[in-house]
């Protein structure tokens, strides 16, 4: 089970590689972070409510890319938490995502 959710988490973490020139993230930076950070939020979400357990134990290797640290970022907090819904996971992944995005 592990195994398909990092599967699934690493297909929808379509975040491109590409960056910004100003301090404030763009309209579309911002869409793609929330529409990524609900994606895997949701995912994160079934994922738990089928009972699954230690997320963090299916990340083997640091993650290099973006989108693959928001993932990650995301991970960690579900994983420490058994509490945290949804919608505030989306929240934080949001967060995070735009806080880090690259610079162009």
């Amino acid at each position: 089970m592990k195994k398909t959710l990092l599967g699934m988490l690493a297909a929808a973490v379509t975040l491109g590689s590409g960056s910004l020139h100003a301090q404030e993230a763009s309209d579309a930076v911002k869409r793609e972070c929330r529409d990524t950070a609900s994606s895997i939020a949701r995912l994160i979400a079934d994922y738990k409510s089928r009972g699954g357990k230690d997320l963090e134990n299916g990340i083997r290797r640091p993650s290099t890319g973006w989108g693959e640290q928001v993932a990650v970022y995301m991970i960690q907090i579900a994983s420490r938490s058994d509490s945290i819904s949804q919608s505030e996971l989306t929240t934080a992944g949001y967060a995070y995502c735009v806080e880090r995005r690259p610079a162009e």
